[in-house]
């Protein structure tokens, strides 16, 4: 029996056939207790798990929802809608547990409370508990004799106690006597679900005290079920992630590939075991993405990204997480084209879910995040067609207008709004920058004026108006030092962060074409620090790498050993990269020891490494300097 709350009926489930059903391949976690019961019930859990896995959480939970509608003591679901409601590798600690709580909540049904939430995620971890000493206390109940009905003083029988009230959100499990009892929960639900609700049994927790408080404790009860049930994928993942949590986004030392922590190296050895068992895996697969993107060695991932690209049609995140890995590798064309079939996906997610996949909705921030990693793959290839379709694209989604609708959004989405204007600077095209228009409201679009401003000031630097390439520099200033510019985020970086950089840049670039070469070089070497400096991401936080404009200058000056190293260390960082790769060629041929057979072998690799690129699929700017602010040759 379910008792319906506002905005939650049976017809406002997800369908399961139709038009807008999702695929998200055949995966299925067997003996879940008290699933197959009944058909949907079984069918709502397994899609919910998967997208779980591909961390479409809000949508998960309401699968999960729908699930214990028709199987109301299939108690993992209520874990896991609040495992989906509690901080996860890209939303974590402080912004997490600050953003989050919400008193209101506590009398709420799910569906009417912002997603994600303490309240729900407590309520339904609480719950599983209840119905696992319910279910508990149904088998210690003695059997009725047949033929009874009657009790001792004539009495009626006692109604069996249902899990929670009827107006808390959650789905009911009212048990009759007439009906077969609920099986006995599993031991490694049980323990599972006590580990969750560990996580999640104080709502409003102190976001500083968070990771001691309740973080730190889920990890290790999460340890000690992987160490009773390690062959288990789920244990695997839910272990995995609980660690991963904690480090999220500082694994390692980067770019040395040390760990920072000893929860990294636990964390590679449970990955790793569990994806020899289960090598397809969504979720494992997912994190040892995360896992090995920060290392000294990416390309260790490629096997679990196969999984991913191809087995999961309509799980965006998933076909867009192979990609974390092609951009560190020098794989520009897969980059951009797993982006883009990421995007394909979310499309049809927003049309089938715009309830949990629209602008408003958490989800929706993975679905920009595809189109940033496509530009920024686009862009490091030399695909500048690809680069200006895709950032055109994304503008016809976020823009003022969009903001001026939902001014909340600016702090943590309007930095997308951009990203036009650094496709533009990257290829050089000056006439066009200085043609574009302010937004009418630049404090709601602040990212988007000040990245007018800078590269206003590259362009009229690089075309010999120092004066007004000085006022827009003082206007960049401006903007960088907003009282807004702290609080506006790009995902791991702040937008004050991000200007600090280019206001660096622009400074050195203006020096550089006011013939000041030695105070551009400084400032240039001071924003290829900022930009290492920033907090690591993927995409990185600076579209355009600094050491291409550095070491581009400082060949064009003569400068060939220190530009040289400058190319070699950016290789590193974006290997294959043809801007680089120009770069480095043009100082080996240019430093006169072109004719002995070491360089002669490198010139050739790199060379050959550069046909491949101009080569490739979308590749259709003829790169000839390391950056446009250069002197292109004749």
């Amino acid at each position: 029996m379910h008792h319906y709350l506002p905005g939650e009926t049976n017809t406002s489930f997800p369908e399961l056939d139709g038009p807008n059903v999702i695929d998200l391949g055949s995966y299925r976690r067997e003996g879940v207790s008290n699933v197959d019961g009944h058909p949907l019930g079984r069918a709502y859990f397994d899609i919910a798990l998967r997208l779980m896995f591909s961390y479409q959480h809000e949508i998960a939970a309401k699968f999960f929802i729908a699930s214990l509608h028709y199987a109301p003591y299939a108690v993992l679901a209520h874990g896991l809608i609040a495992l989906c409601h509690s901080p996860n590798y890209n939303f974590k600690g402080v912004p997490y547990y600050a953003s989050t709580s919400r008193h209101e909540d506590v009398n709420k049904p799910d569906l009417e409370c912002v997603f994600p939430s303490q309240e729900v995620a407590d309520r339904h971890s609480k719950a599983a508990i209840d119905k696992i000493e319910e279910i508990r206390r149904l088998h210690r109940q003695p059997k009725k004799k047949k033929g009874g009905g009657k009790r001792k003083g004539g009495g009626k029988p006692k109604s069996t106690p249902s899990s929670s009230s009827s107006n808390d959100g959650i789905s009911n499990g009212v048990y009759k006597e007439d009906e077969i009892k609920p099986e006995l929960v599993t031991e490694v639900e049980t323990l599972i679900l006590q580990a969750i609700r560990v996580l999640t049994c104080y709502p409003g927790v102190s976001p500083d005290l968070a990771d001691e408080t309740v973080g730190r404790p889920f990890a290790a009860e999460m340890s000690k079920v992987y160490n009773r049930y390690p062959h288990d994928p789920e244990v695997a993942y839910c272990f995995a992630e609980s660690m991963m949590v904690l480090n999220a986004w500082q694994l390692y030392d980067y770019p040395s590939g040390k760990p920072v922590s000893p929860d990294v190296l636990e964390t590679k050895a449970v990955l790793e075991r569990a994806l020899e068992m289960h090598p397809t895996h969504a979720g494992l697969c997912h994190m040892y993405v995360h896992l090995s993107e920060m290392s000294a060695s990416p390309e260790r991932a490629l096997k679990a990204c196969e999984p991913l690209r191809k087995q999961f049609p309509h799980a965006g995140h998933l076909i867009h997480m192979p990609t974390h890995i092609d951009v560190l590798i020098g794989d520009y064309v897969s980059c951009v084209r797993y982006n883009e079939a990421a995007i394909e996906a979310d499309m049809f997610l927003m049309k089938a879910f715009p309830h949990t996949a629209e602008r408003e909705c958490f989800y929706f921030g993975y679905i920009v995040h595809d189109f940033h990693m496509a530009a920024y793959g686009a862009i490091l290839g030399g695909f500048e067609k690809k680069a200006v379709e895709i950032a055109h694209k994304l503008n016809g989604i976020i823009n003022e207008e969009m903001f001026r609708e939902y001014p909340d959004l600016t702090s943590y989405l309007e930095s997308y709004a951009a990203l036009d204007i650094h496709v533009m600077v990257r290829f050089g095209r000056w006439k066009e920058i200085l043609e574009l228009s302010a937004p009418k409201d630049k404090r709601l679009m602040l990212f988007r004026a000040a990245s007018l401003a800078y590269a206003r000031g590259l362009a009229f630097a690089a075309t010999g108006d120092i004066a007004a390439a000085k006022r827009e520099a003082d206007r960049l200033d401006g903007y960088r030092q907003d009282e807004e510019a702290p609080y506006r985020i790009l995902h791991n970086n702040t937008v004050a962060q991000l200007l600090a950089v280019d206001s660096t840049m622009v400074r050195g670039e203006i020096a550089y074409h006011e013939g000041k070469h030695e105070e551009a070089f400084k400032l240039l070497r001071m924003a290829v620090q900022q930009q290492d400096d920033l907090n690591y991401d993927e995409p990185w936080g600076k579209m355009q790498p600094i050491r291409h404009a550095l070491g581009g200058l400082l060949l064009e000056q003569g400068q060939i050993e220190e530009a040289k190293e400058v190319f070699r260390v950016d290789l590193r960082f974006h290997p294959k990269n043809p801007w680089a790769l120009v770069g480095l060629i043009r100082c080996l041929k240019a430093s006169g020891s072109c004719c002995s057979d070491g360089i002669s072998d490198e010139i050739e690799q790199l060379e050959g490494e550069l046909r491949t690129q101009q080569q490739s699929e979308w590749a259709d700017f003829q790169v000839v300097v390391a950056c446009e602010c250069c002197t292109r040759p004749n």
